[in-house]
C-alpha cells in the first residue's frame, strides 16, 4: 500500500516512507502547521494498513487511531501518533489505537501533556528563612532543583564542549539520537581529583573544579548527606537532543543492571541550553522536562508520585539514584537543542577498559581528545568555583499520578504491575 502526499500531487509514499517523513518533520517542526502535517502523515501511514471504509475516510483529522497490529512500520506510526494526540490534549483519541497495539496502561496525561513551569513564585534563595513544615516537605521530595548553579564562565566552557551537535564529543563517539547510539560514559575516582589538587598537578582542571563544586555545595549536601560520606566515584555522560526527543523511563545502574542492582548515591543533571533558544515567545523551554518518580527497581507496583524539572540554562537537578526517571519529549514545537551533562556519584562502580565508546570508561589521561582537553583546561578569567551566592532553590512540579489506564483512570494498586511492553511511554 502507498499513500499520497497532499503537497506533492502524484507522488506516493509507502507507510515506511510516510512514517520516516513524519518523524523527521516532527524533530524539526517550527510551527503548528508542521505538527498538523506530521499527524496527517502518520494517519496516512496507518490508513494504508487498515483499508479504511469510505465512511471512516471522511472523518475529521482528530479521529481515533485505526486498529493496527504489531507489524512495523505501523506500530511506530501508531505509537508516535498516540504521543502526538496525548501531548495535545487528546488522550481519549489515542485509546483505541493503543489498545489495538496491546497496551493496557500509559503515562498519565499530566506527564505527557505536562504543565509548564511558573517562575513567578517557585524560587526561593537558600539564604531565605524556610518554615519547618516547608523544610520537611522539601526533604520528602526526591528531586532537588538549584538554579544559577553554573557561573557564566562555567556555562560557556560546557557549551563549547557539548553545545554544538558537530562538536568533537559527539563525533568522536558517533552519537545519534534516533536511532540512539549505544550508551557511553566516563568515570573519575574522586580520590584522584583530590590528590591531583593537593599535589598541584590539577590534571582534571575545570571539570575537576566543577565536580568539587558539586561535592561542596551546601544545598546538595543538606538534601543528600550521603554525597560527602559515601561517594567515591563520579560518572559523566551527556545528551544533545531536538525538542521532541525524550529518553525512556529507566534506572541509572552500573553496567545496565548486569550482575546485580547497583545505583548511584545521587544522579545530577546540568542544563546547558543556549539563552536564545531557552524559551520561545510563549515561555516554553526547549525540550521536555526531566521526570523523577517514587518507583524503585525492586518495587512490585508502578510509581504513584513524581516530580518534573524543566530545562533551564545554568540549572542543576539532583535526585536519589535509586528511582525511576526519564525525559518527557517536548510538546508542541520549538527550535534549539536540549543539551545536558549528567554526573552520577557512586560509592562503587567498575571502571571498564576497552576500545571505543562504552559504559564507565576511564576518563582519558594521555593523548587527550579535543573534548577532554577542553574539559580539563583551566578557566580563563575570574571564576570562584566555591561561590554559591547565585544559587537559588526551586521547587519541582509535583505530580500525583504517573500512570493511568488507557481511559484516563488512575492505575490503582489492585491492578498489579503490568509488563514493560504493556506500558505506553511514547518515547
Amino acid at each position: 500500500q502507498r499513500c499520497i502526499m497532499a503537497d506533492s500531487p502524484g507522488r506516493s509514499l509507502s507507510p515506511v516512507e510516510a512514517t520516516k517523513a513524519a518523524r523527521k518533520l516532527w524533530l524539526t517542526a517550527t510551527c503548528q502547521s508542521d505538527l498538523n502535517e506530521v499527524e496527517r502523515l502518520y494517519q496516512l501511514a496507518l490508513s494504508s494498513k487498515t483499508q479504511q471504509s469510505s465512511s471512516t475516510t471522511n472523518q475529521d483529522d482528530g479521529e481515533d487511531e485505526k486498529n493496527i497490529d504489531h507489524d512495523e512500520p505501523f506500530t511506530q506510526a501508531g505509537e508516535k501518533l498516540a504521543l502526538l494526540l496525548c501531548q495535545s490534549g487528546r488522550c481519549e483519541k489515542a485509546k483505541k489505537g493503543l489498545a489495538s497495539m496491546g497496551f493496557t496502561c500509559r503515562l498519565a496525561k499530566q506527564v505527557l501533556d505536562y504543565p509548564c513551569e511558573d517562575d513567578s513564585d517557585s524560587t526561593k534563595n537558600h539564604t531565605d528563612a524556610i518554615a519547618n513544615s516547608e523544610m520537611k516537605e522539601k526533604r520528602k521530595s526526591l528531586c532537588q532543583i538549584i538554579d544559577g548553579f553554573l557561573s557564566q564562565l562555567e556555562l560557556e566552557r560546557l557549551r563549547l564542549v557539548f553545545g554544538s551537535p558537530t562538536a568533537s564529543y559527539w563525533t568522536d563517539h558517533n552519537y545519534a539520537v534516533e536511532p540512539p547510539s549505544p550508551y557511553f560514559s566516563y568515570v573519575i575516582p574522586l580520590e584522584e581529583i583530590s590528590l591531583a589538587e593537593k599535589s598541584g598537578k590539577r590534571q582534571f582542571g575545570f571539570i575537576g573544579d566543577l565536580i568539587q563544586k558539586m561535592m561542596s555545595c551546601p544545598l546538595l549536601n543538606e538534601k543528600f548527606p550521603k554525597l560527602q560520606s559515601e561517594a567515591n566515584f563520579v560518572e559523566l555522560w551527556a545528551h544533545n537532543r531536538p525538542h521532541a526527543s525524550g529518553h525512556q523511563m529507566h534506572f541509572d545502574s552500573d553496567d545496565e543492571g548486569r550482575g546485580g542492582i547497583r545505583n548511584p548515591v545521587i544522579s545530577t543533571i546540568l542544563y546547558l541550553t543556549a539563552e536564545n533558544t531557552a524559551k520561545d515567545e510563549n515561555g516554553k523551554a526547549t525540550g521536555g522536562p526531566s521526570l523523577v518518580t517514587n518507583q524503585k527497581l525492586t518495587d512490585i507496583r508502578l510509581a504513584t508520585k513524581g516530580f518534573l524539572a524543566h530545562p533551564k540554562s545554568q540549572r542543576l537537578v539532583a535526585f536519589d539514584g535509586r528511582y525511576l526517571h526519564g525525559v518527557v519529549p517536548g510538546k508542541g514545537f520549538q527550535t534549539g537543542r536540549r543539551v545536558t551533562l549528567m554526573l552520577a556519584f557512586w560509592e562503587n562502580i567498575q571502571i571498564r577498559e576497552g576500545v571505543g565508546p562504552g559504559s564507565a570508561r576511564p576518563f582519558p589521561n594521555n593523548n587527550l581528545p579535543e573534548w577532554a582537553s577542553q574539559l580539563v583546561a583551566p578557566l580563563d578569567g575570574d571564576n570562584d568555583s566555591n561561590d554559591y551566592e547565585s544559587c537559588a532553590e526551586t521547587d519541582p512540579i509535583k505530580l500525583d499520578a504517573i500512570y493511568e489506564t488507557l481511559g484516563g483512570n488512575a492505575w490503582k494498586r489492585g491492578r498489579g504491575m503490568p509488563s514493560y511492553d504493556q506500558v505506553f511511554q511514547g518515547f
